[in-house]
């Protein structure tokens, strides 16, 4: 597989209401949550309200109006460069390469986890179809796409055997919780 076939934006510029701090700050064994995202990827595009003084080699865009998901990636649009991009959070701070290239590996519109219900902040999208859309939920590119391949946890845990790359960390004590859904890959076509 080709090496950087897809583009990556991190998305690091929420509210981070439910983790009642900065969870893109936040450290685990020492380092910073965004810190542990941004060093899976080369070069990453990081879309947030402030410069999260990253020391690896990354696209800083700021969001200053900060109205959601979607809006965000949109930001980043002059800066993608490939056919796909894969799109996440500060707040999985456990992904791994792996799964992002499985993921970005599927030939869909659209791509991404499903455990209890499908997870796009780990998708990965035509370039094209964030170009055309304004989006306000990433959920809402499922919608206008017209194939979807949702990656069951079944497929990842072939590449992620203890499924740690799914942990969204919203709060201090998901850090502690573990996905127990196993689920079949689907494809939806319209």
């Amino acid at each position: 597989m080709c090496r950087d076939f897809y583009d990556v934006v991190i998305l690091s510029g929420g509210f981070s209401k439910r983790f009642g701090s900065d969870k893109c700050e936040f450290c685990i064994s020492g380092k910073r949550m965004i810190e542990r995202v941004a060093e899976v990827f080369d070069r990453p595009i990081v879309v947030s309200h402030v410069d999260r003084r990253l020391k690896m080699d990354h696209i800083f865009v700021e969001d200053k109006e900060r109205r959601g998901p979607g809006y965000a990636l949109k930001l980043a649009v002059p800066f993608l460069k490939r056919e796909k991009v894969f799109v996440t959070g500060c707040d999985f701070p456990f992904i791994k390469k792996e799964v992002a290239d499985l993921i970005c590996s599927k030939n869909f519109d659209v791509s991404m986890p499903i455990t209890e219900e499908p997870q796009p902040l780990l998708g990965c999208y035509k370039a094209e179809l964030i170009r055309r859309y304004d989006v306000r939920r990433l959920m809402d590119l499922i919608e206008v796409a017209r194939s979807v391949y949702l990656v069951g946890t079944e497929e990842i845990a072939f590449v992620d055997p203890n499924l740690l790359s799914l942990r969204n960390v919203n709060t201090v004590s998901d850090l502690g919780r573990r996905c127990r859904v196993f689920t079949k890959s689907r494809i939806i076509f319209r």
